[in-house]
């Protein structure tokens, strides 16, 4: 038999070409065990020929090494051709070997196919993923990120998430047509998102956050009309957000922040009826928010913050009653704060910080019953503070710096019992700080610096007031049972002792009372902390010995002239080892 006469054999063979078969498939039983127990004198060579047949062209192996294997047995197939030797037990032997490395090696679906074939674009893959992807297995479904259908054994979901894996996605992964959840994020993946991404159109959750994705998002992704999640964020992905995305409406969650998206935000925005979390921050987009952004009414959380938005506050965010989230800080927003109109029990934060509002405080915030973080900082906002605040109950955080507010700090904000930290320096405040203030027993930090204030301070335990005008006795037991790290009461007017303890649980670093008008000495437990690093005692009335600084190895600075200490500054440290840099006694 020559060529010519397999090749005739191939064109009428009913197995297709491509097909991976094992020993005997196009044959029926009673035909296979013919050619298997077939005397060569009454079947010159049909075995021969099967033999060559099925190794050359039905085969297809996976493996350089087995296809290394099957050119040596179909080498020795076609000698079978040569009619003056007899091979058929030799080639016999070959051909129950090639059986064997049939059924071993040609077992993996397609699936897991595809993603060896994903995985050798990789540069780097860690040992927990190459010792559990498998090309002998039949499917990837044990694989280490796999969960696989139990009726189907089609893969539906790949979770490779903080791996360290780089390179490309390689078009292979549209071979995974029946995925619903696709996480690769937090690894080190680079080049642009594959298009071929859009054969998954069973697609529910797709997560590549925090990787090097460039360019713009393929326009082929609109084909996921089942997508629920896209996160897309800390990539350097490029070009304007497409209108065709937000015409997906199953979407629930879009993270596309911290990447390089220009140009507006779609006007169809408001198509999202569906949308619970929209984040578009730290990108370049420019424009005014879309008054349509209020359609969306189930939206929860809207990050907006550092991009170029211009206008107005938008008043359909009042509309969103369902918003715990809302920061649009930093950027060019001007006028008036618009908010606080509607039902905005479910708040729980609101950032507005660096932007170019002026007017008021909205009074409205104090009906934000939810409202935890209130940050109004840098802008151009005057007059007072509204009293409504104290009716926030669940207020932990309050920070209006850096504006131009005035008159008195309402004692109302006494009633903010969960308040942790208070920021209003910088501003204009004036009078006495209400001593309400003082039975805060939540209260943490309190920074009131490069105001006008005055009065008497009491029970305050972790305080950074310098340059005002506080007078009385700092409280003595300032330290007891406190966590201070700062305590800085500068430039003011105080009186009498610095309190002992301030060190007491071990935290301190900073102790700034310089520019006042303690008496007394210096706490000897000043010099039994370990994590003091910068002491400042200056331009006070101090006197008697300076204390030993036995267990300060961090102290790096002390200023404590103009007063009446003696002593002499090297048998204060002894031995001990310091780190001090600069002394000025």
């Amino acid at each position: 038999m020559d060529i010519n006469d397999v090749r005739k054999v191939e064109s009428t063979s009913v197995c297709p070409r491509v097909k991976l078969v094992t020993l005997g498939t196009c044959l029926k039983k009673d035909q296979r065990s013919q050619i298997l127990t077939a005397d060569s004198n009454d079947h010159p060579h049909s075995f021969h020929f099967f033999a060559a047949h099925l190794s050359q062209d039905y085969l297809i192996f996976r493996t350089p090494e087995i296809n290394g294997s099957l050119k040596t047995i179909s080498f020795f197939a076609f000698l079978l051709q040569n009619k003056e030797k007899d091979y058929t037990n030799l080639v016999l032997t070959l051909f129950l070997l090639l059986h064997f490395l049939i059924l071993t090696v040609s077992a993996l679906n397609s699936n897991g196919l595809a993603l060896l074939s994903l995985m050798r674009r990789w540069t780097s893959v860690p040992p927990s993923i190459t010792s559990s992807w498998n090309g002998s297995d039949s499917t990837p479904c044990s694989w280490v990120g796999i969960i696989c259908s139990s009726s189907t054994h089609n893969v539906i979901y790949l979770n490779l998430t903080g791996y360290a894996i780089s390179d490309r996605l390689g078009p292979e992964i549209a071979h995974l047509e029946n995925l619903q959840i696709l996480d690769l994020s937090d690894n080190s993946f680079s080049g642009v998102i594959p298009s071929q991404l859009s054969n998954c159109t069973l697609l529910e959750s797709l997560d590549l956050s925090q990787n090097f994705f460039a360019g713009e998002i393929p326009y082929s992704l609109k084909n996921l009309q089942s997508l629920k999640k896209l996160s897309l964020y800390n990539n350097i992905l490029s070009g304007e957000i497409p209108q065709w995305l937000f015409q997906i409406s199953h979407l629930e969650t879009i993270f596309l922040d911290h990447n390089g998206f220009n140009g507006l935000i779609p006007w169809n925005v408001g198509n999202l009826s569906e949308v619970l979390s929209l984040w578009l921050d730290s990108n370049q987009l420019s424009g005014t928010i879309p008054d349509s952004i209020g359609n969306c009414s189930k939206l929860e959380q809207l990050g907006l913050s550092e991009n170029q938005f211009v206008g107005v506050f938008p008043k359909s965010l009042n509309v969103l009653d369902n918003l715990v989230i809302l920061d649009i800080s930093n950027n060019s927003l001007v006028g008036n704060i618009h908010f606080g109109l509607g039902n905005c029990k479910n708040l729980e934060s609101l950032a507005l910080s660096y932007n170019g509002f002026i007017g008021e405080l909205p009074q409205g915030l104090g009906n934000c019953s939810s409202l935890n973080e209130l940050a109004i900082v840098g802008n151009q906002l005057t007059g007072n503070i509204p009293s409504s605040y104290g009716l926030l109950d669940n207020l932990s955080l309050l920070y209006l710096t850096e504006n131009q507010l005035s008159g008195r700090i309402p004692a109302e904000l006494g009633k903010c019992k969960s308040l942790t930290e208070l920021n209003l320096y910088r501003n204009q405040p004036e009078g006495e700080i209400p001593s309400e203030l003082g039975m805060l027993s939540e209260l943490q930090n309190l920074e009131l610096f490069e105001n006008h204030l005055s009065g008497e301070l009491k029970n305050l335990e972790s305080i950074i007031l310098y340059d005002n005008q506080f007078f009385g006795v700092i409280s003595q037991g300032l330290g007891v049972n406190s966590s201070l790290q700062i305590l800085d009461l500068m430039n003011n007017q105080f009186t009498g002792q610095a309190p002992p303890n301030l060190c007491y649980r071990k935290h301190l670093g900073v102790l700034n009372l310089g520019q006042n008008h303690l008496q007394g000495s210096i706490p000897s437990d000043v010099g039994n902390c370990p994590t003091l690093w910068r002491l400042i005692l200056s331009h006070n009335n101090l006197s008697g010995v300076l204390p030993e600084f036995p267990e300060s190895p961090n102290l790096s600075f002390m200023f404590i002239r103009d007063n009446n200490i003696t002593g002499k500054i090297h048998q204060a440290w002894g031995t001990a080892p310091i780190s001090l840099t600069s002394i000025c006694p």
